[in-house]
């Protein structure tokens, strides 16, 4: 039997052995810190100030159609500097640039002057590596719509905000576009690759990353329009087919919800290729034919696993909140909605690095 003097006194003692040890301490977890960002429209001193309060560092400029001011249809370094120096005034660094879409639409309709629009971009794409700019988007749809033409309508939401819902059953039947005729499968991926080849040769001399979205809504025609890259075997298809390291996808999250697949598995399969070059960290409810985009914490998929999975592949490009609700008090931009989406984005890294 121990009296309590001799087991104070080992006690004391076994403490005093153990604090003349070395700490123990675990292995560093390696700090994942991804490109928080934000797709805007356009330079104003309001959005630029909105981005850094949020404390975002890079600019993803999707509102392009004025940056050749002069109508040249083409990029310049002279055009783009401006632009750096506007988000430097902020604090901000402008780190992508989104092709307008006018300029695409002579190469995707095979139109008779589409060379020339093809020289014009790898002319604007080389400009931009030049500038500084380190990814390019671009988008491959003759058809882009956003409104009930394409099959998308408004559905009420929680506390009175205003989802945007997608329902193929509502243009099934309806003709084609006057102004895009019919597209066949075969015709739209040749129209594909015919401008991506030379394309990527060129940002790939100007270290450039191109980054592609796959079509929205995912649907294999629309109103005559063959939709290319609806599912993932058709995205890494498009990868083995044009095969450049500066060829990649803006991984919409999304839209591959839309796809009805696996959007986990999707993440680490296109990830693990190194291929995401941006995301568009955002919720859906449903799949084609029907679905409804949702606020960031209320759709199908575990936003979470989705973040933990973009941590494995080692994806460190670009990730923005993109599409949410329309709220009745919003702002310009949607900036309230998309301040909710942030805040949650930053919840989700901040645990994955725990």
């Amino acid at each position: 039997m121990h009296t309590r003097r001799q087991f104070v006194t080992g006690s004391a003692a076994a403490i005093g052995v153990a604090c003349s040890q070395p700490p123990q301490t675990a292995p560093e977890a390696s700090f994942w810190s991804p490109k928080v960002s934000e797709n805007i429209g356009n330079l104003e001193d309001r959005t630029l100030r909105w981005m850094a309060q949020l404390g975002l560092k890079w600019v993803v400029l999707q509102g392009t159609d004025q940056v050749d001011s002069a109508a040249k249809g083409y990029w310049t370094t002279d055009d783009i500097s401006p632009l750096r120096e506007r988000c430097t005034e902020f604090g901000l660094e402008l780190y992508s640039l989104m092709i307008p879409l006018k300029w695409l639409m002579s190469p995707m309709l095979a139109q008779p002057d589409r060379d020339e629009w093809i020289d014009k971009i790898g002319r604007s794409v080389k400009a931009a590596g030049e500038a500084g700019i380190q990814m390019v988007e671009w988008r491959w749809s003759p058809d882009f719509k956003w409104g009930d033409d394409v099959g998308y309508y408004s559905t009420p939401g929680r506390g009175g905000a205003t989802y945007k819902s997608f329902d193929y059953g509502r243009v099934a039947d309806r003709p084609p576009f006057d102004d895009v005729g019919v597209i066949s499968r075969d015709e739209m991926w040749a129209r594909l690759e015919y401008f991506a080849k030379p394309v990527m040769e060129i940002a790939e001399a100007a270290g450039v990353k191109m980054s592609l979205h796959p079509k929205d809504p995912p649907v294999k025609a629309m109103r005559g329009v063959s939709r290319l890259l609806t599912n993932t075997d058709e995205i890494e298809g498009f990868l083995d087919g044009v095969d450049s390291p500066a060829n990649g996808f803006t991984f919409c999250q999304g839209t591959v919800t839309e796809m009805g697949v696996d959007v986990i598995d999707a993440i680490r399969r296109i990830g693990g290729r190194g291929k995401i070059h941006h995301v568009h960290f955002r919720a859906v409810r449903g799949s084609v034919p029907r679905y409804t985009e949702t606020f960031i914490d209320e759709g199908d998929v575990d936003m979470l696993e989705a973040m933990r999975a973009f941590k494995e592949v080692g994806y460190d490009g670009t990730l923005v909140s993109d599409h949410t609700p329309n709220l009745p008090t919003d702002l310009q931009g949607g900036t309230i909605g998309r301040s909710f989406s942030h805040g949650y984005i930053r919840g989700l890294i901040q645990a994955v690095n725990r």
